[in-house]
């Protein structure tokens, strides 16, 4: 795969918090602005989107702040690739909390045609620790950003339960709540733009929010999962 040494295309790195993927095949758009989000090395790389236009483009990530342990920063990264749609170049650089290494960015000043750009975020690879931490990913230039496929509600989707034993739960449109082992319970939005919910299974209730790559939080503890959001 050819590496773009010039860049003659574009970007660097990651604000109103935004959703984002999982899934490499299906990255989700970014939009004009800053877009906020938090990688999680429990969780895995994140995929953004946009669309580089003919003329000049900028991408810009910032490492805001890393996932605490005790309340002491861990020592932590962000891996920030850029490629086209169809994969035929790719470039990688590397965020840190060092505060002159803290931002990265991508540019490109001689685009001549549109092309759809890939954004990879990765925190750490490492599955025992949690670390990564909150970013944001800024373009400007000559861009364009896609649309959102679906305006479903984002806490409809699979997850994997890290309260009670539930296993893959998941979250139906009908606002039902089904555990893999057999638990059922119900879901509403109490502050829909927040993206804040109530859940409830048996006996247990909880008032959780939706964080893009994370999964369902307690409001209070953003670091503390309630059910966690699976890659696939």
């Amino acid at each position: 795969m050819k590496k773009l040494g010039l860049f003659t295309l574009f970007l660097a790195v990651a604000g109103s918090v935004s959703a984002q993927s999982l899934k490499p095949e299906n990255p989700y758009p970014l939009k004009a602005g800053i877009n906020q989000a938090t990688a999680d090395s429990l969780v895995g790389t994140q995929y953004w989107y946009l669309y580089a236009m003919p003329g000049s483009n900028r991408l810009t990530v910032r490492y805001k702040q890393a996932t605490t342990l005790y309340g002491a920063d861990l020592t932590s990264t962000l891996t920030v690739t850029l490629y086209d749609e169809k994969r035929t170049w790719r470039t990688t650089k590397v965020a840190t909390r060092k505060p002159s290494a803290s931002e990265v960015t991508f540019a490109a000043d001689n685009v001549t045609k549109k092309m759809k750009i890939i954004v990879a975020v990765s925190p750490p690879n490492q599955n025992l620790l949690r670390m990564g931490g909150a970013y944001e990913i800024e373009a400007t230039g000559n861009v364009e950003f896609g649309s959102i496929a679906s305006s479903a509600d984002p806490i409809i989707r699979t997850y994997d339960s890290k309260v009670n034993g539930y296993g893959a739960t998941r979250f139906l449109t009908d606002g039902s709540v089904i555990g893999s082992d057999g638990s059922i319970g119900t879901w509403k939005a109490f502050d829909p733009e927040n993206r804040i919910y109530i859940v409830e299974i048996g006996k247990f209730r909880w008032s959780v929010q939706y964080a893009p790559g994370y999964g369902l939080v307690k409001p209070s503890e953003p670091d503390m999962i309630v059910f966690q959001e699976l890659r696939r």
